[in-house]
């Protein structure tokens, strides 16, 4: 295991250990978490605030005021569901926790992931799949393991080095054709090549899929 997997994984476990409490051993930061659709689409980050609208910026302030020692923000009110889109990224909602492959933890309440393999912005999409021409339709083949739920709840999203992402906390996986998956824990697929998309088959391995940019 190198050093970037293993801080990545060293930081999972703290989250699962204390998810409330601020860590003093990972650099934290806050993802604003809306995109309204006048927006240029993305994460909003520090730094992108001219391109967010007025109510959007508003909202991030308020979140980042209500972080508590860096800690997590309050949860809101909204489940943890990811959007398999035809064609194209993951779309997460929900209260997330991201650990990044050196271990440092951010926290968001959108997410827009890359399935192609191609970002190189990874792990957020960046448009390449519509370079690449990526024509995964987003099918759902795997059944639920537990019942859907509207109760906000915490998700973990580990982004492994060279690897899948991984998350750990109830999600709600669904597509434009009504297919759906509920888990509460899995790993998916970020190189393009898993025969079981969005889910991991391994494939990363096969193709020398690299997460460097």
């Amino acid at each position: 295991m190198d050093d970037s997997t293993r801080n990545a994984a060293a930081a999972a476990a703290r989250v699962k250990q204390d998810p409330e409490s601020a860590s003093t051993e990972t650099s934290e930061s806050f993802v604003a978490f809306m995109n309204e659709p006048a927006e240029k689409g993305g994460t909003a980050t520090v730094g992108q605030e001219k391109d967010l609208t007025t109510s959007a910026k508003a909202l991030d302030r308020w979140f980042t005021e209500r972080q508590k020692n860096l800690g997590a923000p309050r949860l809101l009110e909204v489940p943890n569901e990811a959007l398999v889109s035809n064609g194209g990224p993951l779309q997460i909602t929900g209260n997330i926790t991201i650990v990044n492959e050196d271990g440092s933890v951010q926290y968001a309440n959108h997410l827009t992931l890359c399935r192609c393999g191609n970002s190189g912005s990874k792990p957020n999409c960046d448009g390449q799949h519509l370079e690449r021409e990526f024509l995964n339709p987003g099918k759902i083949s795997e059944a639920s393991e537990i019942p859907a739920s509207q109760r906000p709840s915490k998700i973990t999203i580990s982004c492994i080095k060279d690897g899948p992402i991984t998350f750990r906390g109830r999600l709600r996986l669904h597509n434009q054709f009504g297919q759906e998956c509920v888990k509460m824990r899995g790993s998916l697929c970020r190189c393009g090549h898993s025969t079981s998309k969005p889910f991991c088959d391994g494939s990363h391995e096969k193709v020398g899929f690299r997460t460097g940019r």
